[in-house]
């Protein structure tokens, strides 16, 4: 869960583990969904009033921005250089979990990503405001998660 709609210069770090250790998972087992949830959406200044509309432009702004950092992560190793931790012991620089079909020229997307599925959803923690019935799925900002879960599991 990302806690706010800023990503940290770690965080690409401790995903691309993540989806190194997805990625390793011996064939035999069913590769799980991860879910990257940017959490408090309606601080996000939009256009519109609309909770769909922040939790939708937040989602696709984290997403965005942790493609470009993981992009960022995949050309360094690529080119045998690692872009943080320089003199650090310990730092693995041939960690993959970034494969993407590798078309020349191509970046990292998730939706092409070859570990399985990565989903995105935006929420937040106020209720919608044009909704009356506080139980009701989706009207409150936890609406697209209750869904997800209640999808999956």
């Amino acid at each position: 869960m990302i806690s706010d709609i800023t990503t940290t210069h770690n965080l690409p770090r401790h995903l691309h583990h993540l989806l190194h250790a997805l990625t390793s998972l011996p064939l035999s087992q069913s590769q799980p969904s991860l879910l990257i949830l940017a959490h408090k959406s309606d601080l996000l200044k939009t256009g519109s009033s609309s909770h769909t509309n922040a939790a939708t432009l937040a989602a696709n702004r984290v997403k965005t921005i942790l493609e470009r950092e993981l992009e960022k992560r995949r050309l360094s190793q690529s080119g045998g250089i690692n872009i943080e931790g320089l003199g650090e012991e310990g730092e693995r620089s041939d960690m993959g979990g970034l494969e993407c079909g590798e078309k020349e020229g191509s970046t990292f997307k998730f939706d092409d990503w070859e570990g399985g599925e990565v989903v995105f959803l935006g929420t937040s923690a106020v209720p919608n405001a044009s909704q009356s019935n506080e139980k009701s799925v989706g009207e409150n900002g936890l609406g697209p998660l209750q869904e997800w879960l209640e999808n999956k599991f």
